[in-house]
């Protein structure tokens, strides 16, 4: 048994470091940013000090890149369509920025001084490849996520547009190999992929030395034919897909079980899918088809899972989320809980199989899918825990192995009290498993327009979250950002789509709570619209880009605001951090509206195509309150507007637990004199 002098040496002794995580993910570095999250484990962290809450106010623009238009594209890619800017968020390795556009150009810049390296542009030829596989190129496309720097094989992986995925030799730009086909001789599909690079990057397994690839339904809204949505592992020698998991039932086939097959491992919300199987078993009969004995409706499927693949290399499990259920709102075509599109789940890479699944809203109408990236977190309180937040705004910690749900928050609820407006469906329902066709006109909504909180927009959550293991921290946002939907009657015997009106006000809230208890340690209210850029742990601050054109830097255990940077341009990509050659630290972001649907929410105008400039921001050399950085092309200027006396603040803070820790020390050293 301890005594009190010895518990009061341990109380002293680890006070600091009482909330840090146990296990670690890969790349947790200060001077790279190799994954779009950050690590391997999405948490948006970085170990870095050289930029702190101490000298924030010092930051300048270093160098600016701007970026070309689609106007210089290949004259085989203009066939596609592709959307010009931006959006993927800087990845930085031995002082090297890599960028890639929505056209699939990357860039390789220096980190120094914003010269470019080499660039490299992703072709093809697109009559073969009709030829070849079950694709088209006649789909519109969406934007990027993110890319991926492969450490051990000093490659940057990115995925093509025709069920593909290269590697490009980090140093040089060449292509090191190009795996294609993907999409050929799919079990059970009837259908044609299209390209559909919303996919967040290319997994890697290292010790199973598998890739991760997620093939995708592409986003239709439900009236346009597509193939399966598949997670798939392929061997890093021989590059042979080694399994697939399935995340839609066969297509032209009956499949009165398929919500049946693996509903032992699976949860809606908190409630047991075996449940639901033992009492209502009837609703999850003939899962995806319009009726029994039928077989899925040719629009119907799973679309794109586009946040970044997380990857456990001690147990060798694969955690993703998958896109929205189609077709949507009008899901008159579709019964069941139509698994498992807007699904969190982990499969485990070794076995090929789905390890357990969580699906918050069963037979959605909404289009709230679980996309952006969770956050895997191994906690000395809750161990090892899955971390994600879906559009519908339930923020679902799950145990990583098990799957069972350890919190689940309603934080729209929890934050807007009153102001929620979409209904939760409830998988014991025969109505909203079979016989609901739509949300206006239902019995939950009245007539159109109606008005849908949250938008399905991004949703309730905005972006990515982020997490500080030091003090067991999860930050993320919660938006209150609306829409106006009128759904459109069936055409034909198919989904003709939804009537959506965006240009109404949004605002969002920054909340930093602890991943243990659920509990709010702080909030943070941004009046002026919805956000898209995810924030940053790092310094002791937390920090984003906004839409008002400035990136704001908070003190992360408290929320106060310490500095505010005015870039001129809205930011809606997440910044990143990492090191030049010279090891000093640099912030990269893009400045300008880039290309992205709805912008409207962001307080943008709708669809305004910018490229996009590449900003490195760092400690200036000089103290000036203002810093004027030139390139050829653009002058920006750079404001401060420090919130609080931080320097002070600190020294009360650092004084106070001098003291405490100093009374600790006098309390046991008496004790222990009194003993002896």
């Amino acid at each position: 048994m301890k005594t009190l002098p010895s518990l009061l040496l341990t109380l002293i002794f680890s006070t600091s470091i009482l909330n840090i995580a146990i296990a670690a993910p890969l790349a947790v570095s200060d001077k790279d940013w190799q994954y779009v999250n950050g690590n391997s484990w999405a948490w948006n962290y970085s170990p870095q000090t050289q930029i702190n809450k101490n000298n924030v106010d010092k930051l300048e623009v270093k160098w600016l890149f701007p970026f070309e238009s689609t106007s210089f594209i290949p004259e085989a890619m203009k066939v596609i369509n592709p959307q010009g800017g931006v959006t993927t968020p800087p990845l930085v390795n031995n002082g090297v920025v890599y960028i890639q556009t929505n056209f699939l150009k990357t860039y390789a810049i220096n980190g120094s001084n914003g010269r470019p390296l080499w660039t490299h542009e992703y072709n093809l030829n697109i009559s073969e490849i009709q030829e070849r596989l079950p694709w088209s190129a006649n789909a519109r496309l969406f934007h990027l996520h993110g890319i991926r720097y492969w450490e051990s094989g000093e490659a940057l992986l990115l995925q093509g547009f025709a069920c593909d995925f290269y590697a490009l030799d980090g140093k040089m730009g060449k292509v090191k190999f190009h795996i294609t086909d993907l999409c050929a001789n799919i079990p059970g599909n009837t259908y044609r992929y299209f390209p559909a690079p919303e996919q967040n990057s290319i997994g890697t397994y290292e010790k199973g030395q598998q890739f991760i690839f997620l093939l995708s339904h592409v986003e239709g809204g439900g009236w346009i034919e597509s193939g399966r949505n598949i997670a798939m592992g392929i061997d890093m020698n021989t590059k042979n897909i080694l399994w697939r998991v399935f995340n839609a039932p066969p297509q032209s086939e009956f499949s009165r079980d398929w919500a049946l097959q693996e509903c032992n491992l699976g949860y809606f919300r908190d409630i047991p899918c075996s449940d639901v199987a033992e009492k209502a078993p009837e609703n999850l009969e003939w899962d995806w088809a319009p009726s029994p004995n039928t077989s899925p409706h040719p629009s119907s499927g799973v679309t794109a899972s586009w946040g970044q693949s997380i990857i456990d290399e001690d147990s060798g499990v694969l955690y993703i989320n998958t896109g929205a259920q189609v077709p949507w709102p009008n899901v008159t075509l579709t019964t069941g809980p139509r698994l498992y599109g807007s699904t969190i789940m982990a499969i485990d890479m070794n076995q090929g199989k789905r390890v357990w699944w969580q699906q918050p809203q069963p037979r959605d109408p909404y289009d709230f899918d679980c996309n952006w990236s969770g956050m895997l977190v191994d906690h000395f309180s809750i161990g090892k825990v899955y971390v994600k937040g879906c559009k519908d705004g339930h923020w679902i910690v799950s145990n990583a192995k098990t799957g069972k749900p350890i919190h689940i928050i309603q934080v729209i609820d929890e934050i807007y009290p009153g102001k929620r407006t979409f209904h939760i469906t409830d998988p014991f329902s025969w109505y909203d498993m079979k016989e609901m066709k739509q949300p206006d006109r239902s019995r939950y909504h009245g007539e159109p327009p109606i008005t849908l909180i949250p938008s399905y927009f991004n949703g309730a959550f905005s972006t990515d979250q982020s997490f500080d293991p030091q003090t067991g921290t999860v930050y993320h946002y919660t938006a209150l950002a609306q829409l106006k939907i009128t759904t459109l009657p069936l055409r034909e015997g198919r989904i003709s789509g939804v009537i959506p009106k965006t240009d109404i006000s949004a605002n969002v809230t920054i909340v930093a709570r602890d991943i243990s208890t659920g509990e709010i340690k702080w909030t943070w209210f941004y009046p002026i619209s919805n956000q898209r850029a995810h924030m940053v742990v790092s310094g002791g601050m937390l920090f984003s880009g906004f839409t008002d054109g400035s990136m704001k830097f908070f003190d992360k255990d408290t929320g106060i605001l310490i500095d505010t940077m005015h870039l001129g341009s809205p930011i809606v990509t997440g910044v990143t951090t990492g090191q030049d050659s010279w090891g000093h630290q640099k912030l990269f972001t893009i400045v300008g509206a880039t290309s992205f649907p709805r912008q409207e929410s962001y307080g943008l105008a709708e669809r305004n195509i910018v490229s996009g400039t590449l900003v490195a921001i760092g400690i200036s050399e000089n103290v000036s309150g203002i810093v004027t950085t030139t390139t050829t092309t653009t002058t920006t200027t750079v404001t401060h507007f420090t919130s609080q006396n931080e320097s002070t603040f600190d020294t009360v803070v650092y004084l106070s637990l001098g003291l405490i820790a100093f009374a600790l020390i006098t309390v046991t050293v008496f004790l222990l004199r009194r003993r002896n």
